[in-house]
């Protein structure tokens, strides 16, 4: 599981860096067939060497080249791997930084495990309206570095996976394997001292809609009341929290590292639905798996046919509400 010091810390240009070195491993390998082809070929070909030697000759250096074309190809798979896995990475490292930065600037504390705590002096002796404020503003800090931290981790894990898939140990034979399934993810536990905390063992911890995101969720809220599906006060920020995990408010996201993707289906959109889930629940007129308004309108009502009619049985949002990690849906 990748932690919050890691993706702080981490260097996706290494990724990046990876990915070349790979790359020029398989051009080598393809220059060296182009070598067989240009300096052997011509010397062992008809009129030059005839029978049976000339034949067996002929035929391993055909097989040597299919060999370094085969492994060419395999370092290529290696290649694009990593440059993905780079930038979704330092996507992820980028949501996690920002979210940091906004907690400090609005004068939380954020330590080493990724924990966010309010100062008591930013809630002593203010309004409770004001209280709640900033409390609401830590909790959805919170959740953007823990769900920074859970997507850093699914790709983490599907790259492991997909890497070993492709270099088995022990002489295996590698192929170009499906991805790996999503990991575990959130930040660290903590808090306490002179500070209340507000990481996954205190506080609200569901992301409050804010900006466009916001936008997309009132916008869907209304579609689905008016097709029959009336939701509750906290189902906004139940959705929020999903598209933060899963998303990042991308709606244009797309996860190349889980087993819908090897089974030929990867989630898409603000809430990561598969193209048949969505097609199955969306309503008509908004069919577009990249809208973000259509993917939500989709992805509700999904969960809510799922887990028995409310967002708050949705398991990642139950296990937040319960102190617990997110888990996908």
């Amino acid at each position: 599981m990748v932690t919050f010091a890691q993706l702080r810390d981490a260097n996706p240009a290494m990724f990046h860096q990876s990915a070349a070195a790979w790359k020029d491993w398989a051009d080598a390998a393809l220059e060296h067939a182009g070598y067989l082809d240009d300096k052997v070929g011509k010397h062992i070909a008809e009129p030059h060497w005839s029978g049976l030697t000339s034949e067996l000759a002929r035929g391993k250096v055909a097989h040597t080249q299919t060999n370094l074309s085969i492994s060419a190809e395999q370092l290529k798979t290696v290649e694009t791997v990593l440059v993905t896995a780079g930038q979704d990475f330092e996507e992820d490292q980028n949501d996690l930084l920002t979210a940091v930065a906004e907690a400090k600037q609005a004068g939380f504390n954020v330590d080493g495990n990724g924990v966010v705590t309010v100062p008591e002096n930013l809630t002593k002796g203010k309004p409770a309206a004001d209280v709640n404020s900033v409390n609401n503003h830590a909790s959805a800090c919170q959740v953007r570095i823990n769900a920074a931290v859970y997507r850093a981790t699914r790709v983490d894990t599907g790259l492991t996976k997909e890497l070993a898939e492709l270099m088995p140990k022990n002489g295996g034979k590698g192929g170009n394997g499906g991805k790996g399934g999503p990991g575990g993810g959130g930040g660290g536990n903590g808090g306490g001292g002179a500070h209340r905390g507000y990481g996954p063992s205190g506080g609200p911890p569901m992301q409050r809609p804010s900006g466009k995101v916001a936008d997309w969720i009132n916008q869907a809220i209304q579609i689905l009341r008016e097709n029959g599906v009336n939701l509750g006060p906290d189902d906004a920020s139940y959705i929020a929290t999903i598209i933060q995990y899963e998303s990042g408010g991308n709606p244009n996201s797309i996860n190349l590292w889980d087993s819908n993707y090897d089974a030929g289906h990867p989630s898409k959109g603000l809430m990561q639905t598969i193209d048949g889930t969505f097609n199955e629940h969306a309503l008509p007129g908004h069919t577009n798996i990249w809208n973000p308004v259509d993917n939500i309108i989709a992805g509700t009502r999904y969960a809510l046919e799922r887990y028995h009619g409310s967002l708050a049985n949705v398991p990642g949002i139950r296990n937040l509400l319960h102190g617990g990690k997110y888990v996908g849906y």
